[in-house]
């Protein structure tokens, strides 16, 4: 007698795809609604409830503006310089056109890199305010063509000729023959 093995249900699958998906979705539900109900705000720039309009008690007005103005005094750099100077060749000067105003009260020294290179092919010595370069030869002969460059600022207090900070400013350098 040969026995027939029993027909397996083709409904089992399907009803554990579907357990399986409701779980899913139960699970996620659950996520989303946890979360949203944390009672964090995820904006970094929603206000404080704790912050109280106005100035701290016992603050001098006139004191902090004059703290805060001589802060940026420092921090600020202010330069003027030729973003397209030329040169006849790779000796000769260019117009670099350096300006330290009269209103920066600091020291400048002024580096050129080439951008693709990296290199150094300029540097100033300490320009003081109130004071400009027009003219300058770089310190490496250029092939002629045109160089992206980026000129660096670097600014140092008059008193102690300790480092403040530097700016940078980008040129194009073009030698002609």
């Amino acid at each position: 007698m040969s026995e027939n093995p029993p027909k397996k249900s083709k409904k089992k699958p399907l009803i554990i795809a579907a357990a399986c998906l409701l779980l899913l979705v139960i699970g996620g539900a659950a996520f989303w609604l946890t979360r949203a109900d944390d009672g964090k705000d995820d904006d970094p720039l929603a206000l404080d409830d704790n912050a109280t309009m106005g100035i701290l008690p016992g603050v001098d007005i006139a004191e902090r503006q004059a703290q805060l103005q001589e802060q940026l005094d420092e921090g600020m750099i202010a330069f003027s310089i030729n973003s397209s100077p030329v040169f006849a060749n790779g000796g000769a000067e260019g117009n670099l056109m350096l300006e330290n105003p009269a209103n920066n009260a600091k020291l400048l020294v002024v580096e050129i890199y080439i951008d693709a290179t990296q290199e150094l092919v300029y540097q100033s010595k300490a320009i003081p305010t109130g004071a400009y370069i027009e003219n300058a030869r770089l310190d490496k002969v250029l092939e002629p063509g045109e160089y992206q460059a980026t000129a660096y600022f670097k600014a140092y207090r008059e008193e102690d000729h300790s480092f403040i900070g530097q700016a940078g400013a980008a040129i194009k350098i073009t030698v002609l023959s």
